[in-house]
């Protein structure tokens, strides 16, 4: 059997009464309570035994469709190094959507200042991440070739709170072709990020339209999880493009 779940590794159990409750992070995959809450609890324990320290989840139910024999939610997860206020939330981001993504002027690895309203004029993809960040490292090479088909036509941008010294270190042993800009640190705690990776999608005129989190993992029974296609991103560059 194979599943997608998402990079961001906390189950919160969700109770029905007369109807079955499944959960998909595609729209196409049904995972049952017991399937999802034994993988996301065997990632938390890898990912914190990586990181060196307790990490922490939370769920974002996107929306549920209800049928006459199961409730179907869609979710996805965030992860944290800090114990989330609230286990259920409505959505990262959630008070920006559809709105003009707020102003920032941050530095490049060049230490040259880099505007948002640069970005104006082509759709935008942020990805906000951090060098110790698992997850953020594993999709890094579909990121790359997501880019690389659609550098014509997106921006792709990459933000974070590490300093100049940290990124230059950590490109030396691993490829990231977005464009960098660091040292971020206010600009994320305004924004309440608290999740990574998360990625951000802007249309032509800056407008905030889809927020996702990392791109999910497959699980193969009997196999260890491997990162997926980016299948989701693509879907939603197409529709921007």
């Amino acid at each position: 059997m194979k599943v997608l779940i998402t990079t961001l590794f906390f189950f919160i159990s969700i109770t029905s009464f007369s109807q079955s409750n499944y959960y998909t992070t595609d729209g196409k995959n049904r995972i049952t309570e017991a399937e999802l809450n034994k993988m996301l609890t065997d990632q938390v324990a890898k990912m914190s035994a990586i990181m060196g320290k307790q990490l922490y989840g939370s769920l974002t139910i996107n929306d549920t469709e209800t049928k006459k024999d199961s409730i179907i939610s869609r979710v996805t997860f965030a992860i944290s190094d800090t114990k989330p206020e609230n286990k259920v939330n409505s959505g990262p981001m959630s008070d920006y959507k559809n709105k003009e993504f707020p102003k920032f002027d941050l530095n490049t690895l060049v230490e040259k200042k880099f505007n948002s309203e640069q970005l104006k004029g082509r759709p935008t993809m942020i990805n906000f991440w951090f060098t110790r960040c698992a997850p953020c490292i594993d999709e890094m090479p579909v990121l790359n070739k997501i880019k690389e088909k659609y550098k014509d036509d997106f921006n792709f941008i990459a933000i974070t709170y590490n300093k100049k010294k940290d990124v230059e270190e950590f490109l030396k042993k691993h490829q990231f072709d977005f464009k960098h800009l660091i040292g971020a640190k206010d600009f994320t705690k305004q924004l309440g990020i608290k999740s990574y990776p998360m990625n951000l999608f802007l249309d032509k005129n800056g407008i905030l339209k889809y927020v996702k989190g990392g791109i999910p993992y497959e699980s193969i029974e009997g196999e260890e999880l491997k990162i997926g296609d980016g299948n989701e991103i693509i879907e939603i560059i197409e529709k921007l493009k």
